[in-house]
């Protein structure tokens, strides 16, 4: 992958220096459109691998309605968290063993076992680390990933800018025609740049960050149940031996 993202950024800086057709300035560059998205595309293909590069673009789809995952599982996470903790409290801990042993969810089934086992605090704790630490490995690059696009989009669009400044200078003393489509790369490039990199990379990599951490949240949460379930259970155990 580090070798087509070095590829894909030579064909990024040599398309730079293109001819182009146009001579006149217009608001859509293609030289411009392709260096700042490729460049971006290029140093995302760089610095991941195969996998990460594909969940980058993966995420794009939490952003349609209905199609985003990560969400949609973290409001299932929290509604059988609840039901779960509502079923035991209740005394049809049954009940509630057989909904976690049937969900998705890895944090449920292990909140049901460590309550289960009145297992301590310290193993409860190293248990929804791991967890935690599951879901930042399988999240965190990608998310990453579209924060650093945010940071290098406007770098590439400077590389745009000086292309273009380039052939400016190289078509001063000859072809005046040509000083429009240079001038055109050198400012919309930048432009560009500013635009994908405030525009749509920093929003989208900031939703998805605020995503992961509801995500975090509610697996804390399921910690948490497992502390007051398990204190519950021993009350319940010494009332009885009482």
């Amino acid at each position: 992958m580090q070798l087509i993202g070095l590829a894909l950024l030579f064909f990024v800086v040599s398309f730079g220096f293109e001819e182009r057709g146009t001579t006149t300035i217009s608001a859509f560059d293609l030289h411009a459109f392709v260096m700042v998205i490729g460049g971006s595309l290029s140093a995302v293909m760089v610095s991941s691998s195969a996998m990460t590069t594909l969940r980058t673009f993966l995420c794009l789809r939490e952003l349609v309605p209905g199609l985003g995952t990560l969400a949609r599982s973290t409001r299932a996470l929290e509604a059988e968290r609840m039901k779960i903790a509502e079923l035991w409290l209740d005394g049809r801990r049954s009940q509630a063993v057989d909904l976690a042993e049937k969900s998705g969810e890895p944090a449920l089934r292990r909140m049901l076992q460590l309550v289960l086992g009145r297992a301590p605090e310290q193993a409860t704790g190293a248990a929804f680390t791991e967890l935690r630490h599951a879901e930042l490995s399988r999240w965190q690059p990608a998310i990453s990933n579209w924060e650093i696009l945010a940071r290098l989009a406007p770098s590439f669009g400077m590389v745009g800018t000086i292309t273009g400044m380039i052939q400016l200078f190289q078509n001063m003393g000859a072809d005046s025609s040509s000083l429009g489509s240079a001038l055109s790369l050198a400012l919309v490039a930048t432009l560009y740049g500013v635009a994908f990199g405030a525009g749509v990379a920093g929003p989208i990599g900031h939703y998805l960050r605020n995503l992961l951490d509801e995500r975090l949240g509610a697996v804390e949460r399921c910690e948490k149940s497992v502390g007051e379930l398990v204190a519950r259970a021993g009350r319940d155990a010494s009332m009885v031996g009482g």
